[in-house]
């Protein structure tokens, strides 16, 4: 009835639920929570540019020995075109080859490989993205089907994809494998079929139950994983089969004792049944510690281990007692003889004995294993984790051929400020940032708006705006010192200037002093005639008079002549101020011109020539008549009379002409301070082209000397650069529309799969926050994104879920050891020598991997390993030291003899068969799975043939009756 009951469970869940592959391949958990620090970066990012899609990326590789032909550019622009007809699985498809300044960055040097970036739904290791990679690869192989072109899909979604399809793949292998090993030590250990069976037929229901049990929690929301399946069924497979192997041989003393075997089940079940009850607690709890685990990895599979071993320990408890019981009716399950005990009870004696060297023996084994583990690398790459001959990894291959090493692992530093970084300020902190981060050993390219390309632009660099102005300078300098020659012209025609004013000045001053008086007697005779000309009738009749007056004529031909001569030397300076642009804007100048044209016109309208003809007619000499003479004079006294009138009052003229001579000494001064102010500035011209030069050459080198430099400090981009569409289509991809956020593409040397990558990502945030004081920059967010970053958000997590989940598995071991054993010494030297052989199994794993096949340990293996290794070597443990317990009644070296001798045969059984469910997971292809497989199995091994048998004993011998400490002497609990 109870076995009906466990195949009608069985077959009722395979019908009302799918299989549990189908629900891993739809329900699977993210790798990463979308609350990594990784991830909230991409999600801002891809908010604030506008790529829905981005965050999980797919690179479709091209490869073809022919290129790019049009045919192939066809196939590519179709593939395009399907792509982003699928909306629910494509998101963003990037076709750089469309875009001529993308295009040479998408397609190789030798023009035989391309790539084309596509954005995905989902996030990486989730269901939806899985189902995103095989429809993207499915439109890919059926666009280039029967073409020359080989075509691969790749990238870290890509890589988790083929990761959770080879583990499904590998199921079978691992499940036959296990099984057959299982299977073939049960037979060595019980020699009858029939009783070899029995625990496959338990582990076997246990399977089918406890695969529907999972899957229908994971309908339900239980988390599940692409490694739940396998290490579900190992950990089932092992577990179930060591708990039937403890019942077994329980079951086999009792027959061995000649007790019924009814009763003897009955007994069996009882004695055992409590501490099996405790070794499956232990487990499950150790195993559902792993719930609160921030990785998927170990969140996934904590649950389901723990619902595989409850479900082995509830099959071992109901359905192997019955079974036994209707067998021994019918004759068969009675045990063989026993032909391990003899071999048994050497090693108890020896124990007991020489518990001291062959501690030492073992402690130095376990030691020096354990010290090996002190080198231990971790691998957080997941292409190594898988065959080289995956889609993913023939891409990455691929790529490889023809573009830079792991050129599609991308980095961005993602900065995001409160205030618009639009500003020459702004823009230049962002460089200088920048320029920070390029100087960091592994980091070979920063590229960002003010370095497109990866270098600073040339026009924004100071070291460029240097050069332009040194080469002006130079250019300035040369030409001005080619026209020398015109500041010595320069100089010459201004002393010209000074020396002909200077001769002027010196000529009026002799010319114009006589005019004065000459003037004063002019106009001194005109009233005089003027006074007389009614006599004039008279002089007629009065010739004495007229003789008289005659004789004062004589006089005035000279001086007329001398007057006009004076003012034609000053003619030419009229000339002068005729022309000088300066004098209309200086009144004196303009008002000595004036005075100089009314000279002029007297020299010009014959009014000196009428003072001499006058002299003429009064000269004795001569021999006209009075009364002609008289009408001579009449007339030049009239054309005298209206020259002086023209003329003005003789004392304005006098002080014009004294004007005149002022203003032709000041302009004599000044033409001289004008000749030293040009000499002057001719030596200063000299002096600033020679600094030029200097300054210019200066320049020059240092521009030279630091162009392209990142430790060169200067940067100016103004603002407006940004209206140039040109560089507004580049810097769109590093800068947001609002300036609020930027982001720069990081290309490293690194691994990106390496710690020394994952080191560089935090360094990348530490150096760039220490450039953030004092600048514009001071508010803002800095973060990393990019797989490396994703990797080092792993590691913290890792190392945060270790710490946490050792000391929780190590409390509940520790606790149920206690409530178990009623004591509180021999559980620390319990979970002492399950700790050290957890380190040796680590040291044993690296010496194999690390050390002989260079293998570096994948990041899940130490903490899966400590799980298992903890929790089983607990169940060891407690089947140990409680029987142990039950022995030592009077002696505990008596009862470490019968203890070894008695569980000897059985724990060896039991390690054998988990071990060899371990081993089984080798028969897999993923890293994680073999290394887990080999490390767990040999630990297992370590703990059945060493510790369990040499060192746990060795210290109960020597520790004797304190090992029960605080109690003095254990009862008997056996019945």
């Amino acid at each position: 009835m109870v076995i009906g009951l466990w195949i009608g469970a069985a077959v009722l869940l395979a019908v009302l639920f799918p299989q549990l592959e189908t629900v891993v391949r739809q329900q699977s958990v993210d790798l990463v929570p979308h609350d990594a620090p990784s991830f909230l970066t991409v999600d801002r990012m891809s908010a604030a540019f506008g790529e829905q899609g981005s965050k999980t990326v797919l690179f479709v590789a091209f490869e073809d020995p022919a290129g790019l032909t049009p045919p192939t550019r066809q196939k590519y622009a179709q593939l395009v075109s399907q792509l982003r007809a699928d909306p629910s699985h494509v998101l963003l498809v990037q076709d750089l080859l469309a875009d001529p300044v993308t295009a040479p960055h998408a397609i190789s040097a030798d023009r035989h490989a391309w790539y084309l970036p596509v954005g995905i739904a989902g996030t990486l290791g989730d269901p939806t993205a899985a189902e995103s990679v095989s429809a993207v690869r499915a439109i890919a192989h059926r666009v280039f089907a029967a073409s020359t072109t080989t075509v691969h899909v790749t990238g870290p979604a890509a890589t988790f994809s083929d990761q959770i399809a080879s583990a499904e793949h590998d199921l079978l292998f691992i499940s036959m494998a296990t099984a057959g090993l299982i299977a073939l030590i049960l037979l060595l250990v019980y020699r009858s079929a029939f009783t070899a069976l029995l625990p496959l037929l338990v582990i076997a229901l246990s399977l089918a139950v406890g695969r529907g049990v999972l899957s229908a929690l994971g309908e339900c929301g239980l988390p599940v994983s692409e490694f739940t399946v396998a290490f579900m069924t190992a950990i089932l497979l092992g577990a179930g089969t060591d708990y039937t192997v403890f019942l077994i041989s329980r079951y086999h003393e009792q027959r061995r004792a000649d007790i019924a075997p009814p009763q003897a089940a009955i007994d069996a079940t009882a004695s055992i049944g409590r501490v099996i009850l405790a070794s499956a607690a232990t487990v499950a709890l150790a195993f559902l510690a792993m719930t609160f685990a921030k990785l998927s990895v170990f969140a996934a599979l904590g649950p389901a281990c723990a619902v595989a071993v409850m479900v082995g320990f509830l099959a071992t408890v109901t359905l192997l007692p019955p079974v036994l019981a209707l067998a021994a009716r019918r004759g068969i399950g009675d045990p063989q003889p026993d032909r391990t005990r003899r071999y048994w009870n050497r090693i108890a004696v020896a124990v007991v004995r020489k518990p001291v060297p062959l501690l030492t023996v073992s402690l130095i084994i376990l030691l020096a294993l354990a010290a090996a583990a002190t080198t231990i690398k971790i691998s957080y790459d997941d292409r190594k984790g898988q065959p080289a001959d995956t889609a993913s990894n023939l891409g990455y291959q691929l790529l490889n051929r023809h573009f830079p090493t792991d050129m599609v692992f991308t980095q961005f530093l993602v900065v995001e400020n409160p205030a618009d970084m639009r500003t020459g300020k702004g823009l230049a902190d962002l460089d200088e940032l920048a320029s920070r981060i390029a100087q960091l050993p592994g980091v070979s390219k920063v590229s960002g708006v003010t370095r497109p390309g990866g270098t600073r632009l040339e026009q924004a660099q100071l070291s460029w705006q240097n050069q332009q102005i040194g080469d002006k300078m130079a250019t300035a300098a040369a030409d001005g010192n080619a026209r020398k020659n015109d500041l010595a012209q320069l100089t010459g025609g201004a002393d010209q200037l000074a020396n002909g004013l200077a001769q002027l000045d010196r000529t009026l001053r002799t010319a114009l002093t006589p005019l004065s008086g000459l003037l004063n007697q002019a106009h001194t005779a005109s009233s005089q005639m003027q006074r007389f000309t009614p006599l004039l009738h008279q002089l007629s009749a009065t010739a004495p008079d007229i003789d008289h007056a005659i004789q004062a004529g004589p006089g005035l031909r000279p001086e007329a002549e001398q007057a006009r001569n004076a003012i034609a030397a000053v003619s030419p300076l009229r000339d002068i101020l005729d022309t000088a642009p300066w004098c209309v804007t200086t009144p004196k100048c303009t008002e000595l011109r004036d005075q100089m044209r009314v000279l002029d016109a007297l020299r010009t309208n014959g009014f000196f020539d009428r003072i001499a003809e006058l002299g003429d007619h009064y000269n004795p000499a001569t021999n006209a008549t009075v009364t002609a003479t008289l009408a001579d004079v009449q007339t030049s006294i009239t054309t005298l009379q209206h020259a002086l009138g023209t003329l003005g009052d003789p004392a304005d003229v006098a002080t014009n002409i004294a004007r005149l001579q002022h203003g032709i000494s000041q302009l004599a001064s000044g033409a001289q301070a004008l000749a030293t102010g040009v000499h002057a500035l001719a030596d200063s011209n000299i002096q600033l082209l020679a600094g030029m030069s200097q300054i210019a050459a200066q320049l020059q080198n240092s521009a030279r000397a630091s162009a392209n430099s990142d430790t060169a400090s200067g940067f100016y981009l103004p603002p407006t650069a940004f209206d140039n569409r040109q560089f507004a289509d580049v810097a769109k991809q590093f800068i947001t529309p609002d300036g609020k956020t930027a982001r720069f593409i990081i290309e490293s040397t690194l691994d990106p799969y390496s710690s020394a990558a994952m080191a560089l990502a935090h360094h990348m945030v530490t150096v760039a926050e220490a450039a953030r004081p004092n600048t514009s920059l001071t508010n803002a967010t800095i973060s990393v994104a990019g797989f490396p970053a994703v990797n080092a958000d792993i590691q913290h997590l890792l190392q945060a879920d270790f710490t946490q989940l050792a000391v929780a598995t190590l409390v509940v071991v520790g606790l149920i050891l206690v409530l178990l054993l009623r004591a509180a010494l021999a559980p620390l030297y319990l979970l002492g020598t399950v700790v050290l052989n957890y380190l040796a199994s680590i040291g044993f794993g690296v010496v194999v991997f690390q050390w002989i096949l260079g293998y570096q340990i994948a990041w899940p293996v130490p903490l899966l390993a400590f799980i298992i290794l903890v929790a089983v070597g607990a169940d060891y443990n407690m089947l140990l030291v409680s029987r142990l317990r039950e022995e030592s009644e009077h002696n505990i070296r008596v009862g470490v003899l019968r203890t070894v001798a008695k569980t000897g045969s059985v724990i060896t059984s039991a390690g054998l068969i988990f071990a060899a469910s371990m081993f089984g997971l080798m028969a897999g292809s993923i890293a994680i799975m073999i290394q887990v497989g080999l490390i767990v199995g040999c630990g297992l091994l370590l703990d059945t043939f060493l510790v369990r048998t040499l060192t746990v004993p060795a210290i109960a011998t020597l520790l004797r009756e304190a090992s029960w400490w605080p109690q003095k002497q254990p009862t008997r609990t056996r019945p």
